[in-house]
């Protein structure tokens, strides 16, 4: 399949878009520091370093007590974390960076791979439209850098529906089970990724693949079974966590205690993410006719069911779209042509209009993107690693905060895994006994909701800012508190006195 690379050779400028592409994709690799979500993290690497057993906030996690979190990919980071220890990396920071580079050039040549694959038989241009989107649209370099369930549910779906696709008239028994084995694989890794199997399985049978149904059930079931040996060796005895995970999720309604959202909510995400607008109004607009024609494609039917049965749930998050915003590209480079069409076609006053709407999404979206690749989404995290650097070789013992350390989420859940080695402990204070500070050479951190309160205090004791979680963001957050609108939320500061 990867051998679709090989025919860029005559084409320079895929190449080079293809070079540039993971360039930036090695630098969010390097500068991604931290997660999206705190599920990423307290749901596969804290229940990791529990079974081997190292210090872990996993108690703190519901799923953990309820058996409702597959392990298959908990299992994966155990493996990880054990190797590096053999070979005595014990950085946490380096450790997760490294993941990252290797999840994200398997992403990388996944997505990529997969792009020329179908747009093969199209003129270059679409191509180099697909090249562009793929890996310069502001957010989807950032999603290839995560090894959530999400990403790894979705490298797992789309590596063995290509797979399939190209080797359907020709693969063998043992093939197919390996395939359906692989789509059990992404089915555990998350379990919405039944939407599109689902779709996968229709696919299939409107191609009247009948006779490859057996070894791909028989192959799946073989996932199903192994996953569920892994869920009791986790867990200590036999459960289904598919069945838990609904039960918790569904008939307890514990996914809609954490918020609902309109139907239409996932629409804005798309428009927001790929690219941004008002490019990606236009794109999308002319992406559907195509798709409706090919609506008996894989990737057509697995994207409609995805989106839809997500859009039907109640509680939504933009990570939940994550699986299928790398095969967009494909969709909307199918509509090209019929953009290039209606663009030649148009009034010379339509025509500005729709240059002058690229042109500004064009310069948002590398704004953005340079944004998001110099100032890592989670905040907290990137910040703790500033910490463990300023303070790996000095002899301070404490660090005074108010009610909450840079170590635990809002929700006071600690991060043990990034915690450990680290040599200063926190003092917690309340906002009375910050006043009373004595003495020099004294540490104060908090985050910028925090300070109003306390910034004429710590000014009269003589702190001053030495480190911020991140410059840019804590000026903006000036910016934003000076006009009264809500600022950015855990962007920490360190004052010294």
């Amino acid at each position: 399949m990867f051998g679709i690379f090989r025919q860029t050779r005559s084409d320079p400028t895929a190449r080079l878009l293809l070079l540039a592409g993971i360039i930036v994709q090695l630098l969010f690799c390097v500068t991604a520091t931290g997660v999206y979500h705190t599920d990423q993290h307290f749901q596969i690497v804290e229940f990791a370093t529990w079974k081997l057993g190292e210090p872990s906030g996993v108690t703190h996690v519901w799923e953990f007590t309820h058996h409702v979190r597959p392990t298959v990919q908990i299992w994966m980071f155990a493996g990880w974390h054990s190797l590096l220890r053999l070979f005595g990396t014990t950085d946490p920071y380096m450790e997760l960076t490294l993941l990252r580079v290797i999840v994200g050039l398997l992403l990388f040549f996944l997505f990529n791979g997969l792009l020329l694959y179908y747009l093969r038989d199209y003129d270059r241009k679409v191509r180099y439209l697909g090249l562009l989107l793929l890996n310069f649209a502001w957010f989807l370099p950032y999603t290839r850098t995560l090894f959530s369930s999400e990403m790894m549910s979705a490298s797992a779906f789309f590596g063995a529906a290509w797979w399939y696709d190209s080797r359907k008239d020709r693969a063998r028994f043992g093939e197919l089970g390996l395939i359906g084995l692989l789509l059990a694989l992404s089915f555990y890794l998350r379990f919405q990724t039944g939407f599109l199997i689902a779709a996968l399985g229709i696919w299939m049978l409107l191609e009247k693949k009948f006779r490859h149904l057996l070894p791909l059930l028989l192959g799946f079931l073989a996932g199903i079974a192994s996953n569920i040996g892994l869920d009791y060796l986790f867990y200590g005895y036999f459960v289904f966590t598919p069945y838990e995970y609904f039960a918790a999720n569904i008939f307890d309604k514990r996914a809609a205690s954490f918020g609902t959202s309109s139907v239409f909510h996932y629409v804005a995400v798309l428009l927001a993410l790929v690219p941004v607008i008002p490019l990606s109004l236009i794109l999308f607009y002319y992406a559907v006719r195509p798709a409706v024609r090919q609506w008996k494609h894989w990737l057509v039917l697995g994207f409609v069911f995805f989106f839809v049965g997500h859009s039907l749930v109640g509680h939504k998050e933009e990570r939940f779209m994550f699986p299928v915003l790398n095969v967009l590209p494909v969709l909307v480079a199918w509509g090209w042509p019929q953009f290039v069409k209606s663009f030649q076609r148009a009034r010379l006053a339509t025509k500005t209009i729709l240059r002058s709407a690229i042109v500004i999404s064009m310069l948002l979206n590398a704004a953005l993107l340079a944004a998001l690749l110099f100032t890592p989404y989670s905040q907290t995290i990137h910040y703790t690693r500033k910490l463990h650097d300023r303070f790996r070789d000095t002899d301070i013992t404490s660090i005074y905060t108010l009610d909450r350390t840079p170590f635990e989420t809002p929700s006071r859940v600690p991060f043990r895994f990034y915690e450990k080695g680290f040599m200063p402990r926190f003092v917690k204070l309340n906002v009375d006994s910050v006043r009373r500070l004595r003495g020099q050479n004294l540490f104060f951190t908090t985050t910028y909701e925090q300070l109003p309160g306390l910034r004429p205090a710590l000014d009269s004791m003589g702190f001053r800012p030495v480190m911020y979680s991140s410059r840019l963001l804590w000026q903006v957050n000036e910016f934003l508190h000076r006009r009264g609108i809500h600022t950015i939320n855990d962007i920490w500061v360190l004052y010294r006195n």
